[in-house]
C-alpha cells in the first residue's frame, strides 16, 4: 500500500452545549480530494474535549496531554496496517471555561483508491485508563479519470480566505478551512459551511445547487448559484443557515446542473441539527404526519419486509405474528401505517413523534455502529440505542493487555439505574451486548471472561 502522513497539529475550537462532557469522547470524519492519476488526498479530521484530559500546574501553567494511536487498514489486502502514534501536548494559563473549548486536528494520508478502515484511539497521558476509540470503514474513490466528479464534502466550523502559510493546517487553496469533526450544528453553530472541489466540469457556464434535506425527504434549503469558466478543478464552499430548522438527522446535497436544468453530478453529507428551542412547523408537521402512510406507498413487498425488521424492536409478539401471516404489499402497507399510528404519543398535533424520533435513532446508528458485518441498527449497540436512546454515560476502554475493547453503557433513568456492556471481541468494530443489569436483557455477571485476550 502506497501511504504518507502528515501530522497536524491541535486548534482550540468552541464545543456545542449538546456535545460537551468531561470525557475523551473522540469525533472523527474524513474527506478524499483528487491528488494525481494514481493517488488521492484524505484527509481524516478528529476532536476531542480540552476537558479530558488531566492537568498538572507547572510554572503557572496547566499542562496536560493526550497520545493519539491511529491503525490504518486497506480491506482488500493482507499486507499489515498502517500504525502511527503521536502526542498531543496542551498547555494553558487559565482554566476557566476549559468546557467551553475542544482540541481538534488533522491527519493527511495518500491513498490508492478502495476500502479502508481506520481506528483511532485517543488516551489521556497522565491517565492511561481514561481513552476512546472510534473506527469508521470509509472509501476512497477513484478520480483518476478526465470526468466530471465532485470531491468528498468537508463540513467545517470555520472558513475564510487566508494567506498562504505552511504553519497552518488547516489552509488550501487561499482558504483555512476548520473542519466540524462532529458533523454537529445548532447553537452555537447556526451555519453549515462547507469545502469541496469539483472536478474536470462539462459546461462554460453552469450551476452548482446545494439543498437541505430532511430525514423524511423533504427539502427544507435549497440555493442555485450560476458558475462560469472552464477549468481542470475548482472550489465549490458555501454557508447555508440551520437556525430555523428543529433538530435532527439532514443531508447536504451538493449538485452540477447544466443551463438546460439537467443536473449531472452530485455528493451528499449527512450531519446533525440540535436546535431544541426550534418546533416543528405545523405545516411540515402535517406533511410528515401524511408521509407515515404515504412513504409506503411506493415500497416493495421486500422493502416493507425491512421496514418491519427495523420496527421489530418495539413491536409485541402479537404484532409479529400478525405480520408473519401477511402476504402480499397492500395489506403490509396497511399494517405499518396503523403499527406507528398506534404509537403516537400525542395525537393531538399533527407530527407522530414517536415515529420521528424511532427514525432518527436508526439513522443515527447507521452513522456510528455500522461496521463491515451489519447496518448499525442491526447491531447490540443499535438495538440499545434505538430502544432506551443515548446513554447518560459511556466508558469507553480500548484494547489493554488483559482486556478487549468493550463499552459500558449506563442509563440513570431506567429501573433506577441499569448498565449495558459491550465487548469487541473479534477487533472489528463487532460490539456484542456480554451483560446487562436491565431485566429481560442477557444478564452475565462474569462477563469480564468474555472480555480477556484475543
Amino acid at each position: 500500500m502506497k501511504l504518507r502522513t502528515v501530522i497536524a497539529c491541535l486548534l482550540f475550537l468552541p464545543v456545542l452545549a449538546a456535545a460537551q462532557d468531561n470525557t475523551l469522547r473522540t469525533n472523527v470524519d474524513l474527506a478524499a480530494f483528487k491528488y494525481d492519476e494514481d493517488m488521492s488526498y484524505v484527509e481524516m479530521y478528529y476532536s476531542f474535549p480540552r476537558s479530558g484530559l488531566n492537568y498538572a500546574q507547572e510554572n503557572g501553567m496547566y499542562t496536560g496531554a493526550a497520545v493519539i494511536h491511529t491503525i490504518l487498514r486497506r480491506e482488500d489486502e493482507e499486507n499489515d496496517p498502517v500504525l502511527k502514534n503521536w502526542r498531543v501536548p496542551v498547555s494553558v494559563r487559565d482554566t476557566t471555561g476549559m468546557l467551553e473549548k475542544a482540541l481538534i486536528g488533522r491527519v493527511n494520508y495518500l491513498l490508492a483508491p478502495g476500502r479502508y478502515t481506520i481506528t483511532v484511539i485517543t488516551r489521556d497521558e497522565a491517565r492511561p485508563q481514561v481513552s476512546d476509540s472510534v473506527q469508521i470503514r470509509f472509501e476512497v474513490r477513484d478520480f483518476s479519470k478526465r470526468t466530471l466528479r465532485f470531491s468528498d464534502i468537508e463540513l467545517a466550523s470555520s472558513i475564510q480566505t487566508a494567506e498562504e502559510d505552511a504553519s497552518n493546517i488547516f489552509y488550501k487553496n487561499t482558504l483555512e478551512v476548520v473542519p466540524n469533526p462532529t458533523l454537529l450544528y445548532g447553537k452555537p453553530l447556526p451555519n453549515v459551511l462547507y469545502y469541496a472541489e469539483l472536478y474536470y466540469p462539462e459546461e462554460d457556464l453552469f450551476y452548482i445547487k446545494s439543498e437541505i434535506v430532511s430525514s423524511y425527504g423533504k427539502t427544507m434549503i435549497s440555493k442555485a448559484r450560476e458558475r462560469q469558466g472552464k477549468h481542470d478543478s475548482r472550489v465549490e464552499v458555501g454557508s447555508l443557515n440551520l437556525s430555523t430548522l428543529p433538530s435532527g438527522v439532514y443531508t447536504l446535497i451538493l449538485s452540477y446542473g447544466d443551463t438546460a436544468g439537467a443536473f449531472l453530478e452530485s455528493q451528499s453529507k449527512p450531519f446533525f441539527v440540535f436546535n431544541p428551542d426550534i418546533p416543528i412547523d405545523s405545516l411540515e408537521a402535517a406533511e410528515i404526519a401524511d408521509l407515515i402512510a404515504a412513504e409506503f406507498t411506493a415500497m416493495s413487498e421486500s422493502e416493507l419486509d425491512e421496514q418491519f425488521a427495523v420496527a421489530r424492536y418495539v413491536s409485541t409478539s402479537e404484532e409479529q405474528d400478525i405480520w408473519s401471516s401477511l402476504s402480499g404489499a397492500e395489506p403490509k402497507k396497511k399494517f405499518l401505517t396503523k403499527f406507528w399510528r398506534s404509537r403516537d404519543t400525542d395525537v393531538v398535533t399533527p407530527v407522530n413523534e414517536y415515529y420521528q424520533e424511532y427514525r432518527q435513532r436508526v439513522a443515527i446508528t447507521n452513522e456510528q455502529f455500522r461496521s463491515a458485518f451489519r447496518e448499525g441498527w442491526r447491531s447490540d449497540r443499535g438495538r440499545v440505542y434505538i430502544m432506551y436512546g443515548p446513554p447518560d454515560y459511556i466508558e469507553r476502554l480500548s484494547s489493554e493487555s488483559d482486556m478487549k475493547p468493550h463499552e459500558i453503557w449506563r442509563y440513570d433513568y431506567i429501573e433506577g439505574g441499569v448498565e449495558f456492556i459491550f465487548v469487541d471481541k473479534g477487533g472489528f468494530n463487532n460490539y456484542e451486548l456480554v451483560h446487562s443489569t436491565k431485566r429481560n436483557e442477557v444478564n452475565n455477571p462474569d462477563w469480564e471472561r468474555s472480555a480477556g485476550t484475543y
